[in-house]
């Protein structure tokens, strides 16, 4: 833990003996939570860019969907656990238990029939050594036909002070596309986004299907 996280943990832990019970202890308490815990990358980019794909290789193992179902319209965040996990965080910040599946070697999530635009976000607990250091968040694609779907993932990236929000952000595109260059210049202007070169990344995703590879 760096000198400032420390003093930043510490500052929140008197906030929160000072103002106990009040909306600014809880406030502190998430700040102060999420300065201790593992950095959040939330991986981003457009429909079919390889988003899924590129948490699965991270994690080791086939948790993010990868084909287009409801799941995927949905930012799920996962974390470290000592046990499988799952819940839905709906619009109204009620929490519904949800169910893993599996077929083929693939996991899957069940939304138990409640639409997939009732969730403000999914968030799965793993026991993963690779989620001890490393929250994962796998973004819906923007440029999606479904509008709403678009705006999910452009919420989750430009609400920075959203104290649930990712600490960097990694872009994929399969060739520059207007929307991919629109999309990285707001990171250039900080009035828009917290995210900003020094802590957002753009990858080249599936290069074996450009050219020669």
């Amino acid at each position: 833990m760096t000198d400032t996280v420390a003093l930043i943990a510490d500052l929140c832990e008197r906030i929160e003996r000072t103002v106990p019970g009040t909306p600014h202890a809880e406030q502190a308490r998430v700040i102060r939570t999420r300065a201790m815990g593992p950095l959040r990358v939330a991986i981003a980019g457009r429909v079919k860019a390889g988003k899924s794909t590129m948490l699965n290789a991270l994690v080791g193992e086939r948790l993010a969907a990868t084909d287009a179902g409801e799941c995927t319209r949905v930012v799920t965040v996962y974390h470290r656990a000592d046990a499988y996990d799952v819940n839905g965080v709906g619009l109204d910040g009620r929490v519904r238990p949800l169910r893993m599946t599996q077929q083929d070697g693939a996991w899957g999530i069940d939304l138990g029939g409640t639409p997939h635009g009732e969730f403000d976000r999914i968030d799965v607990g793993w026991p993963s050594s690779v989620l001890a250091d490393l929250t994962l968040v796998d973004t819906p694609g923007l440029g999606s036909l479904d509008g709403a779907t678009s705006r999910r993932s452009l919420d989750f990236l430009v609400h920075h002070d959203d104290p649930t929000g990712a600490d960097a952000v990694i872009y994929l595109m399969r060739h520059l596309h207007a929307l991919d260059t629109e999309f990285l210049e707001a990171f250039l202007d900080r009035r828009v986004v917290g995210a900003s070169p020094v802590n957002s990344i753009a990858v080249l995703a599936r290069p074996d299907e450009i050219g020669a590879c």
